[in-house]
């Protein structure tokens, strides 16, 4: 079982999220923006961070650096969350410390996968 924080501002995504993975062991907790996640990642301490770029205060590029910068909190695996498959944009995510992507729009059965995937390798 891991321990899991998203930050999605789309209440729809959200919503996706929570029921790809309610029938999951897993840990979930959810943040509307990155100022939201981040407090929510300090109080929590997850295994796994996944964040979409594009939100309102803080965006996922700037979470990541927060969760970079951080000695306590450096050590958490980042994965972008876009829907966009822009090269530039995953190499961005890249340079601010993701550790990977996951695109959007997403069926159930692929986030679980993912998560899955990463929460085993840990």
């Amino acid at each position: 079982m891991a321990k899991i924080v998203f930050c999605e501002d789309s209440p729809l995504i959200q919503k996706l999220i929570g029921l790809a993975l309610r029938s999951t062991t897993h840990e979930v907790h959810l943040a509307a923006d990155g100022a939201e996640g981040l407090a929510l990642i300090e109080r929590e301490r997850p295994d796994l961070v996944f964040t979409d770029v594009s939100m309102p205060n803080v965006d996922g590029y700037q979470l990541a650096d927060a969760l970079k910068a951080r000695p306590d909190l450096a050590h958490i695996p980042i994965i972008i969350m876009t829907a966009s498959g822009d090269q530039e944009q995953l190499a961005e995510g890249s340079r601010h410390g993701a550790a990977g992507y996951f695109a959007k729009p997403f069926a159930a059965a692929d986030l679980r996968a993912k998560v899955d995937e990463l929460a085993c390798g840990r």
